[in-house]
C-alpha cells in the first residue's frame, strides 16, 4: 500500500519515526508533517499564505502548516506519485481521547482524509510517568491496517457511498510494551477545568497565558477512556463531518 504519515508532533518526533520505520519493512510510505509542534491546532487550514515544503529525507517532508495542510499537500499537491491508499496520523504524543478529538491537529488529519476519499487513522498514546513506548502500537497499526481502514466510510463526492456520513478511525492506547487486547469503543466527554491568567502590560494592554487543569473523563459504556485505563487498545468509529442532532418540528419561530 502507499501510505501517507503526518501528525502535529512535527517531523522528525519519536512516534512519527517509529511509525514510519515499522510501516515502511511492508508498504511504501511517504511523510509530510508540520516543520514545528502544532499540537492542539484543530482542523486549522492556511489560507492565503504561502507555506514552505522541504524535503528532509527519502519520501520525508516538512511544511509550513497544519497537519491539515499536510493532508491536504499529499493528496492533491500531486507529491506522491498517485493516490494514497490510507493516510495515518501519529503516533501522538499524548492521548486524544473523547473530547481531545476537537482539539486534536492529530485527529484533523485522519479527519481530513476521509473527507477526501481516503481512509484515516489517528494514533495516540497517553503515559502518567512521561515514558514513552511507541512500537507497541506501531506494530498493531501495521498487522491490522487493513481492517483499521476498513473501517472508515468515505466522502460520497469521492468514492464512498452517497448520503452516507463519512467516517474515521481514532485508535489510543497507553505507553505500554504489550496491551490486553483490543476495544472498539465510544467516547467518553472529558473536562478540562481550565483557565485563562490575565496579566497587565505597560501600555495599558493586557496579555492572557492559557492554563490546562486537572481532566476529569466522564465514563460511558464501552468508552476509549475505560478501555485505555484497563490496558487495551481503544478504537473508535468517529464522524468527520457535522451530524444533525434532528429536525426540530412544531416550533414557530419570529422574525
Amino acid at each position: 500500500m502507499r501510505l501517507l504519515l503526518t501528525n502535529d508532533d512535527g517531523c522528525g518526533s519519536e512516534g512519527l519515526s517509529v511509525l514510519a520505520n515499522r510501516l515502511s519493512a511492508e508498504h511504501e510510505v511517504w511523510i509530510i508533517a508540520p516543520d514545528m509542534n502544532r499540537s492542539g491546532v484543530s482542523h486549522c487550514i492556511t489560507m492565503g499564505n504561502t507555506l514552505r515544503l522541504s524535503e528532509v529525507g527519502y519520501h520525508e517532508y516538512k511544511y509550513s502548516g497544519t497537519p491539515v495542510d499536510c493532508v491536504i499537500a499529499g493528496i492533491r499537491g500531486n507529491i506522491l506519485p498517485g493516490r494514497p491508499d490510507a493516510v495515518i496520523s501519529g503516533i501522538n504524543r499524548g492521548a486524544n481521547i473523547g473530547t481531545d478529538i476537537l482539539y486534536s491537529g492529530t485527529a484533523a488529519g485522519a479527519r481530513q482524509a476521509v473527507i477526501y476519499g481516503v481512509p484515516g487513522i489517528a494514533l495516540s498514546i497517553e503515559s502518567d510517568d512521561d515514558i514513552w513506548h511507541y512500537d507497541a502500537l506501531a506494530d498493531f497499526a501495521a498487522r491490522n491496517l487493513g481492517r483499521l481502514s476498513g473501517l472508515c466510510s468515505l466522502a460520497g463526492n469521492d468514492g464512498g457511498m452517497p448520503g452516507v456520513p463519512c467516517v474515521f478511525v481514532n485508535v489510543n492506547a497507553s505507553s505500554a510494551v504489550s496491551y490486553k487486547g483490543v476495544k472498539c469503543t465510544g467516547i467518553s466527554f472529558r473536562e478540562y477545568h481550565d483557565s485563562i491568567e490575565l496579566r497587565d502590560a505597560p501600555d495599558r494592554s493586557k496579555y492572557s497565558c492559557f492554563h490546562g487543569g486537572k481532566i476529569i473523563s466522564g465514563s460511558r459504556n464501552l468508552s476509549d477512556y475505560d478501555a485505555v485505563q484497563d490496558g487495551y487498545i481503544s478504537v473508535s468509529r468517529v464522524y468527520a463531518e457535522p451530524v444533525s442532532a434532528g429536525i426540530v418540528d412544531d416550533i414557530a419561530f419570529s422574525l
